[in-house]
């Protein structure tokens, strides 16, 4: 290779990388995209720096990137790697080789970054095995790969392999190859807590500790202490806290928390829909509407608009669109606001009003109302008083509430049944909240609501190809708490 851009003080190509770079840094995005671009044209054939090269294509990549344009970055990431690989066998100088393989496994792991983000994780996957076979301790790219097949290819034995070499790398203190960032604990928990997700995953599957390969352990239990070792790094980590109060059954909590919610929907928001209705079949927000009307039609009722409508824990709209025709204003109330945003997209103008907060607030802040609908929404309540409190207090006289929640399955029930008969609220591996009907009626009725119409509604969704058990509750607020329609007190 020659260098003779080096014979200068810089060739046109190197003071256009220079000048691009320092836009880029300045945050000055287009301008450093034409100064890249102007780099690139100078380029003269065998008088450039690899280096010079491999970074221009690299960092306008990157710069373009930034600008949504993947595609475009796509093709420079790859422009990066192929120069490389044209030219790895010509290089001398270890410090240029160096540089250079520091450059292609970068570009390869910003490739898998623009796969990644596009839906393409086979293609996501191969960037990121390039990025790890030209730099074995780039934690990056083992995380992000162990997020694709996780995530996009539900594979979490192979993603548990990719998370815990990520682990290894980032507490291997002897190793001064690696890049740790300065304040790692935040990391090292999120870590954690995905692989105690890759090990409650699997219900069938077997586990072992790496030193008694041959000793089989409850998976739950490592989950358990994935899940702990994730609080013991940031104690903050409300995912984490909400699975390990799942995988040990901790029957002192009676919620989970807000954050917990909205991280995990902001997170699910651009496939909440495909993956709830095509992946997992669920009906359930078919099934309440038409137990609500079989409700009101038990009662005599004629069908009628509600003057007030709230759709609690609202998604992307799936329970809205089939009350939209029977409410006067319809409000969706959901703690992501990323979800809500999905929900206007797929369906806009749906909703008059959207809010992003917690649904006990939003009742309060709406009242009276005049119909309140929450499909799928309460799962993540154990302990329902004060969402009974909220809709008892916000309801008008008269008014319904129509919602759904989870069972467990049967043998875990027949085995409560002889163990607890009168539990109330298990919390699940899933992370979500099942009831025991007996338990939901008796609260409704303990706050001054009438039990319309209750229904199994088994099948509503499919899990690892199980069926999920749930209920159907329509209930109706009554003029004095505690009264039967017929005004006699209940027992």
């Amino acid at each position: 290779i020659s260098h003779c851009g080096m014979c200068q003080a810089f060739s046109d190509a190197e003071r256009h990388l220079s000048e691009a770079d320092e836009a880029l840094v300045s945050d000055q995005v287009d301008n450093a995209v034409k100064l890249y671009q102007s780099g690139i044209s100078a380029l003269v054939e065998d008088d450039e720096s690899l280096i010079t090269i491999m970074s221009l294509h690299s960092n306008l990549g990157t710069a373009l990137s930034s600008q949504g344009m993947n595609k475009d970055a796509s093709v420079h990431y790859k422009k990066a790697i192929t120069t490389y690989l044209a030219q790895i066998e010509d290089i001398v100088d270890n410090d240029m080789l160096s540089s250079a393989k520091d450059i292609a496994s970068q570009s390869a792991f910003y490739l898998g970054m623009v796969y990644q983000d596009s839906q393409q994780p086979q293609l996501a996957i191969q960037g990121y095995k390039f990025a790890i076979d030209l730099n074995p301790n780039h934690w990056s790219a083992f995380a992000n790969m162990a997020s694709v097949l996780f995530d996009q290819l539900k594979l979490p034995e192979d993603a548990l392999w990719a998370y815990n070499q990520v682990y290894a790398l980032l507490t291997d203190m002897d190793n001064d190859d690696i890049e740790r960032p300065a304040h790692p604990e935040p990391i090292l928990s999120q870590i954690q807590y995905r692989i105690g997700l890759c090990l409650t995953a699997d219900d069938e599957r077997k586990c072992a500790m790496e030193d008694a390969p041959d000793q089989e352990i409850d998976c739950q239990q490592m989950a358990a202490h994935a899940f702990s070792l994730a609080l013991q790094y940031d104690e903050n980590n409300e995912a984490a806290k909400h699975m390990l109060a799942s995988v040990t059954a901790d029957a002192t909590v009676e919620r989970a928390s807000n954050s917990y919610i909205k991280s995990l929907f902001d997170e699910y928001a651009s496939n909440f829909e495909h993956s709830l209705v095509d992946e997992l079949g669920y009906s359930g927000y078919e099934r309440l509407r038409r137990g609500f009307d079989r409700a009101l039609k038990s009662t005599g009722a004629d069908e009628q608009k509600y003057r007030l409508v709230v759709d609690a824990g609202c998604g992307t709209g799936l329970v809205g669109e089939q009350f939209r025709n029977i409410s006067d204003t319809l409000i969706g109330v959901d703690l992501s606001a990323v979800i809500l945003q999905e929900a206007e997209t797929a369906r806009p103008g749906l909703y008059d009003e959207t809010i992003a907060g917690d649904v006990i607030e939003a009742f309060e802040a709406k009242k009276p109302i005049s119909l309140i609908v929450a499909a799928d929404s309460y799962i993540y309540f154990g302990d329902l008083t004060p969402l009974f409190d909220a809709m008892s207090q916000s309801l008008e006289i008269g008014g319904y509430s129509a919602f759904t929640l989870e069972n467990v399955g049967i043998e875990v029930e027949q085995a409560l049944a002889e163990s607890k008969p009168d539990w109330r609220w298990q919390l699940t591996a899933s992370g979500r909240f099942a009831h025991r009907a007996e338990y939901v009626k008796d609260a409704g009725t303990a706050h001054g609501f009438d039990i319309v119409h209750y229904e199994p509604m088994d099948g509503f969704r499919f899990e690892k190809g199980i069926e999920v058990r749930g209920h159907l509750f329509v209930m109706k607020k009554l003029a004095v708490e505690g009264t039967s329609p017929d005004g006699k007190d209940e027992l």
